[in-house]
Order: C-alpha cells, then structure tokens, then sequence
C-alpha cells in the first residue's frame, strides 16, 4: 500500500490557497477532488494521489510519502478545474465535442 499525502493537507501554493475541502479522496490507485478558494475564489481542484513514477520508486514502496500529481518545487498542488469545464454549453465544450 502506497502512503499517499491526504488531500486535506495540500495546501500549496500558499499564497494562493485559503481553504479545501475534499469532496471526493479515491485512494492510492485513484484521484482526488476538492472545492478550493483559490485567490479568493471558489474553484474545483482535482490530482492523482499517486504519480505514475511512485509506483516504481523504492522509497515510496518502503513507506516514504508519496506527492501525487502534480507538484510544483517539491510540494503537491491542486490542478485547477477551469469553471467551463462544468457547463456543458461552453465554448471549450464546443471545442471539445467538436473533435469527438
């Protein structure tokens, strides 16, 4: 079993940061979800608690804890989910159905 950073505590970058509250945590073999205030604004984050690279990493299998995906500096962050993402009538909807 891989020891992966509880999403509760990524709070990085700091400065940007201000709250998180995990709606969905998948496991080690899964991603994570969260509702963030990102610069002061309600946004979705979304990461993989384990980085395809841990898996093979000695230390991570003997316990050391792993960062997920992504990282930035050594620390793990959140990927911000751009709020188009979630309206189905968007222009980047558009263009992704577009190419489907």
């Amino acid at each position: 079993m891989m020891n992966y950073k509880d999403p509760k505590k990524v709070l990085s970058p700091k400065d940007a940061i201000s709250k998180v509250d995990v709606i969905y945590d998948g496991g080690e073999n899964s991603i994570s979800i969260a509702k963030i205030i990102w610069n002061g604004e309600e946004v979705i984050g979304m990461r993989w608690n384990v980085a395809m690279r841990e898996w093979h990493n000695k230390e991570k299998i003997a316990g050391k804890q792993c960062l997920g995906m992504p990282t930035s500096s050594g620390h793990s962050v959140w990927f911000v989910v751009p709020n188009d993402f979630f309206d189905r009538n968007s222009d980047l909807w558009k263009e992704i159905e577009s190419k489907l």
